[in-house]
């Protein structure tokens, strides 16, 4: 037998234990909306054949969901000690909107604040869609794990704040929950090994879905204007007719079922229920309630869930949101008597 080592051991041997590199809570503030695309051919399946990745996806995005990155900020953070080899700073924070993504789909994206961090022995880490004079670290700069490098932002080709992660080696990049390219196909996936660290495992448990905003409108509202506008509306003004209820999601499958409960003040029970038609890593979905006269006045009591299919004859729900607004009271019309 020779003892010289395949490449997939040299690689397992000679690779960084990675650490998570953004700071944040997992449980509140972020998670993971896109993986590895695994499916080789036009479609997009990610490492658990499950939908959050898109088709030629090659890295981990972070999403952060708190309004928190453009205040304070989410520090991004070296996942393994290294030297930096490479930034870009400079670039302004800004979402594409919808039909700029539409354009852009199957371009090579636009350049991001980003930083490239070499751990030696062909191994590299890269951190993209930084927020614009927030790279702290210079080319050449020794850094160890969980260095701050700058903010989580918004620069280059997204729509939304987040950082793109990714590990290469010798140039070939890699997914760290895997091990292997991506091409191989998410069947195989299974038989890969993470390059992830306990602490790291710890924060990165596969979620399928969540919910990234909720409220009540006047109309149905677009994603540009989600991110754009404040459109959510707690109270309505009196003699309204028409509530819109809407539910921004990711992680929404082809076959899912929605649920809807609306209690409103007189103890009518609006219910709805509609089956999913499309998979989709994000996804709004908007709920109308009305009628010819004015609602009745006072608090709506809403409950929205998404089940799943998790056997042949059991679902489980998937996300479960429960939301309240209020409609306002007519004022009362006071005439004096006649003498």
């Amino acid at each position: 037998m020779s003892g010289t080592m395949t490449l997939a051991e040299t690689k397992s041997t000679s690779a960084p234990l990675l650490g998570f590199p953004v700071v944040c809570d997992t449980a509140t503030d972020c998670f993971i909306q896109h993986y590895f695309d695994y499916d080789p051919g036009p479609g997009a399946l990610d490492h658990t054949c499950g939908i959050l990745t898109y088709n030629g996806h090659k890295g981990i995005d972070i999403r952060v969901s708190s309004p928190k990155w453009k205040e304070t900020g989410y520090p991004v953070v070296s996942a393994a000690s290294g030297k930096v080899e490479v930034i870009q700073d400079g670039i302004s924070d800004r979402a594409l909107n919808q039909e700029e993504v539409k354009f852009l789909s199957g371009a090579p994206p636009k350049r991001s604040n980003s930083v490239v961090i070499n751990h030696g022995n062909g191994w590299r880490t890269l951190y993209g869609h930084l927020r614009q004079g927030s790279v702290i670290v210079k080319p050449g700069q020794e850094v160890s794990r969980g260095s701050v490098l700058g903010l989580v932002g918004l620069s280059g080709s997204t729509s939304f704040p987040h950082l793109h992660f990714h590990l290469s080696y010798k140039h070939e990049t890699i997914d760290p929950f895997t091990g292997m390219k991506g091409n191989e196909g998410c069947d195989t996936a299974a038989n890969g090994r993470s390059y992830w660290s306990a602490d790291a495992n710890a924060k990165l448990g596969y979620r399928k879905g969540g919910v990234l905003k909720t409220g009540f409108s006047d109309h149905h509202p677009s994603f540009d204007e989600l991110e754009t506008s404040d459109i959510d509306i707690e109270t309505y003004k009196p003699g309204t007719r028409e509530i819109y209820f809407w539910v921004n999601l990711w992680g929404i499958r082809e076959g899912d079922q929605e649920e809807l409960r609306i209690l409103s003040p007189d103890g009518d029970v609006y219910k709805r229920n509609n089956r999913v038609s499309n998979s989709t890593v994000e996804g709004l979905r908007t709920f109308y309630y009305g009628q010819d006269i004015s609602l009745p006045s006072g608090t709506y009591l809403v409950n929205y869930k998404l089940r799943r299919r998790a056997t042949k004859n059991l679902s489980e729900v998937i996300i479960n949101v429960d939301a309240t607004m209020e409609i306002l009271p007519q004022k009362q019309q006071f005439t004096s008597p006649e003498n």
